[in-house]
């Protein structure tokens, strides 16, 4: 148990930057051992588990588990265990992989002898367990998730004695939510605007002066000045910087105020223009995984945009994945720069004062907010 509680301190130890508010559920296949003084053959079996990742390190998972049972004298009968599991993220901030170890309670139905030294018969008897293990857990894709665990489980039976079991379960299931805690927001400075250059009118032309024939009196000479160079259309434009969460696509509320502006300025403007809209994100992750997520991002972008009056038309958007990072990748605070979405606005026939504006991490609005389970325990 010290060994144990040392593992749970250094877990704790890790930064806070993880899977809150992850759920799944998850179908398992289920293979025992036994201790060497146990009557019982080793077996295969299964189970269905539920969890979610509470906070940013401590996860629930609840999991019932269906084995046959066949003693080395023949007699058959069945096991049920339910198994209750405090988890420990030994790994928060990862986007696809994670280990972690778990320990908890629970309850067996199990088939027991008849006395302390009689030979076992499968008569079923209710007796308490308690477990620990490890495992790891992670995204195959979005949605699917793969689990899988070593547990030692010590099953209290009340009669001929207690005995122990290793439990190694291999799953596949499905994921959905996502953290819901307060980031920490990473601003960096805005840039100064680039200076508009107004082109100087060009020189008036040298007067021209008209001659009078003689006799007659010289009039005064005629100026013709010349008309003045028109004014170049000028309009004001806020440009969005956004950035987003570890593996989301998401919008701020500070952020849609931000894409609203750029529409804003847009709308006024009567001329040509053409918007691309382009979506980055960190170099963690998988290359596939880290396109499409870029590219969700600038479409969510472009639909606030159309939404608020921007010609579908002119609008275009890529999604780039880690191919153009502003920022260092191997530190956290790199990552979140590269997490990001920027919108370039070319105007044909005019000229932009440009404001820079810059949202950085904010609490996005999730599209859907899974109901809370009673007991249970996935970015």
């Amino acid at each position: 148990m010290r060994k144990l509680a040392l593992l749970l301190a250094l877990g704790a130890s890790v930064g806070l930057m993880a899977q809150e508010g992850q759920k799944w559920g998850v179908a398992h296949i289920v293979g025992d051992r036994f201790d060497e003084t146990s009557e019982l053959k080793n077996r295969i079996g299964g189970g269905l588990g539920v969890g979610m990742w509470t906070d940013n390190l401590i996860g629930l998972d609840l999991r019932g588990i269906y084995m046959p049972e066949k003693s080395e004298t023949g007699a058959k009968s069945k096991e049920i265990h339910g198994l209750l599991s405090l988890m420990f993220n030994l790994r928060p901030g990862a986007e696809n992989w994670y280990p972690y170890l778990a320990l908890g309670p629970g309850l067996t139905r199990a088939g027991r002898g008849d006395g302390p030294n009689a030979s076992y018969t499968g008569k079923l008897e209710t007796a308490f367990n308690y477990h620990a293990g490890f495992g790891l857990m992670g995204r195959v894709s979005e949605n699917l998730l793969a689990q899988c665990d070593v547990k030692w489980m010590r099953v209290d039976m009340p009669n001929p004695v207690d005995r122990n079991e290793l439990l190694v379960s291999l799953g596949v299931g499905y994921t959905w939510g996502g953290q819901k805690a307060t980031p920490v927001t990473v601003t960096a400075p805005t840039p100064a605007p680039a200076p508009v250059v107004v082109p100087a009118p060009a020189p008036a032309p040298e007067p021209v002066v008209v001659p009078v024939p003689a006799p007659a009196p010289v009039p005064e000479p005629v100026v013709v000045k010349p008309a003045p160079a028109p004014e170049p259309i000028k309009i004001v434009l806020d440009e969005a910087t956004l950035h987003f969460k570890n593996g989301q696509a998401n919008l701020s509320p500070k952020a849609i105020e931000a894409i609203k502006r750029v529409a804003t300025g847009l709308k006024a403007y009567k001329g040509d223009y053409t918007l691309v809209v382009s979506g980055h994100t960190s170099s963690v992750g998988s290359l596939a995984l880290n396109k499409s997520l870029s590219k969700r991002r600038a479409d969510a972008v472009a639909k606030i945009l159309v939404e608020s009056g921007v010609k579908a038309s002119a609008v275009t958007t890529e999604g780039y994945g880690p191919e153009k990072p502003i920022a260092d990748n191997t530190t956290a605070v790199g990552q979140t720069k590269n997490r990001r979405v920027e919108i370039d606005v070319n105007l044909l026939g005019a000229k932009a004062e440009i404001r820079k504006n810059e949202v950085g991490l904010e609490e996005s609005v999730s599209p859907v907010k899974p109901a809370p389970k009673a007991k249970g325990k996935k970015k």
